[in-house]
């Protein structure tokens, strides 16, 4: 099974803050292959989508640990 690395998206929706979190089999995400998939998510067609940023989160999905502003990284 082929490794699947997490990338989150950051970009604006006519003048809202968005943010999408997908899965890619390569490493890296371009901005244009996050842009398509950020116009995707959108409900409205012609909506005006600006500042495309792509960020990998290089760490795994823990289920059974929860965000806190207190925790300390596990390992």
């Amino acid at each position: 099974m082929a490794d699947q690395y997490r990338f989150l998206i950051s970009f604006i929706v006519d003048n809202q803050p968005q943010t999408i979190e997908t899965y890619n089999d390569n490493d890296t995400l371009s901005e244009d292959e996050a842009e398509e998939l950020a116009r995707k998510s959108v409900e409205k067609a012609d909506a005006k989508i600006t500042d495309v940023r792509v960020t990998g989160i290089y760490h795994p999905k823990n289920p059974k640990v929860h965000p806190g502003h207190y925790q300390q990284p596990e390992g």
